[in-house]
């Protein structure tokens, strides 16, 4: 896996902003999450760069970056060459990239990984607008020639004239891998759903409109329930304009779980409206944060700590709302409900638990029923609708039972499917488990001979 990178970064196009960051900027997040650890910027307008590159970012600190001054015009290979890193020349590969376009993680990460030297180009952009937002590409014998490449030191050094002349030559006379952007698989695991890997080079103000679509396009998951088929779009419009504020996305977690224990106040003291309607803004506010950490590429591992943040307060939700139907005797045996209602959740958790252990997916994708189910099914937008419309017709604690009821049908659906995926794919279970076993033994020793070390420097 390559760590290193030349970024060929030149004013205007590298500092076009574009949903709240340049696409220069963009890039360097980009590349610190594909496990770059160090690059080059080598550019002709070496002032205004050094601007931008002096910007404080969080999004890109682990990244360790130097500024090459080139003469003005278009790439050499030979300017290349000179500033190729002497402890790498002629063993390891060197990715080449150019700030003044716009690319999806997946198109680097698979570059990246290549063990010879290849090229990113696109031979299958049928659609009509994707055409237009590429159109001023060059074009190779196999399709738009995109920009990066990842080169090796002999056959760069080997090479006079033009960068995109040599890339074009180098894949039309197959002596560089031509990686096609249509080739590389559609479904987006992260994302749960198919998407086209994407890039296009800085836009011009007429498909400025055009570029911003396909960049809010792939950050909204798929396989959704029906109350995030409305949130989807409210949550898109008010990215759109969060993304141009320095607003961060562990802001808007903090922002959306306040309000939720919030809710659960509101829930256990028996003020449903309020607590049912901001318990309805939630389901909006939970989307934005991860919305704008992919949008504006600063996604960390820690984020995922927020779906743990997310189960605290939805079962507190539950807890609170079944208090206040026992203690106002609406519901006498509301804690029965809800003791069902947290068993089944549980047992439907370890059913797509297993599922997620074994392919790496999750339950709802497996299938058309499945994608189904999720649309219908129990989780904490759809039984907030349910408590809402229970309100509203007078009847909150039997929106309550029925809601308890929806997640053992959900549970009891579930479990076939993941027994079935289960007995399919035994194979794999076993050897994840091994390989969590052997994780779990070498960590032990790790922290056993970490302390000997540590007892030692303590003599």
């Amino acid at each position: 896996m390559v760590n290193e990178c030349v970024i060929l970064a030149d004013s205007p196009g590298a500092l076009t902003e574009l949903c709240g960051i340049s696409t220069l900027e963009r890039l360097l997040r980009t590349l610190q999450r594909c496990g770059i650890r160090r690059a080059t910027v080598f550019s002709s307008t070496p002032d205004p760069v050094a601007k931008e590159l002096a910007r404080p970012s969080w999004a890109r600190a682990q990244l360790s970056l130097t500024l090459r001054t080139r003469e003005a015009g278009p790439v050499k290979l030979e300017q290349i060459v000179d500033i190729w890193p002497r402890n790498s020349a002629a063993t390891s590969l060197l990715l080449v990239i150019p700030a003044g376009s716009v690319f999806d993680p997946r198109l680097l990460r698979v570059l990246a990984s290549q063990e010879a030297p290849a090229v990113l180009v696109d031979s299958g952009a049928r659609r009509p607008r994707l055409q237009t937002l590429i159109a001023s590409a060059p074009d190779t014998a196999r399709g738009k020639l995109c920009g990066p490449a990842l080169l090796a030191y002999q056959w760069a050094s080997a090479q006079n004239g033009l960068l995109e002349d040599a890339l074009r030559n180098g894949v039309e006379r197959s002596n560089l891998t031509a990686l096609d952007v249509s080739a590389q698989p559609l479904y987006y695991v992260s994302m749960r759903r198919k998407l086209r890997p994407f890039w296009f080079p800085v836009p011009s103000p007429s498909n400025e409109k055009l570029a911003k679509h396909v960049l809010f396009d792939s950050i909204q998951k798929g396989t959704l329930d029906i109350p995030a088929w409305f949130h989807a779009p409210i949550e898109t419009f008010l990215v759109s304009r969060l993304c141009k504020t320095r607003i961060t996305p562990n802001q808007l977690t903090l922002l959306c779980n306040v309000v939720a224990w919030v809710v659960t106040i509101l829930l256990a003291t028996g003020h449903l409206a309020w607590g049912l309607g901001l318990a309805l803004i939630v389901g909006v506010l939970d989307g934005l944060d991860g919305k704008q950490a992919r949008l504006k590429v600063e996604t960390t591992k820690s984020g995922r700590i927020e779906h743990w943040f997310d189960a605290f307060f939805e079962i507190s939700w539950w807890i609170a709302i079944a208090w206040h139907f026992r203690v106002s005797g609406e519901l006498p045996r509301a804690f029965d409900y809800l003791l069902l209602l947290l068993v089944a959740e549980t047992v439907d958790g370890l059913a797509k638990a297993s599922v997620y252990f074994t392919t790496g997916q999750v339950i709802d994708e497996l299938g058309a029923f499945e994608r189904f189910v999720r649309l219908v099914g129990g989780r904490r937008n759809v039984y907030v609708w349910i408590l809402t419309i229970g309100f509203l017709l007078g009847a909150p604690a039997k929106a309550f039972v029925v809601m308890a009821w929806l997640q053992v049908a959900t549970a009891i659906v579930h479990l076939p499917t993941a027994v079935g995926n289960f007995i399919r794919n035994r194979h794999r279970f076993s050897i994840r488990l091994r390989g969590l076993r052997r994780f779990a033994a070498l960590a032990s020793r790790q922290c056993r001979y970490g302390d000997i070390f540590r007892s030692r420097q303590a003599r």
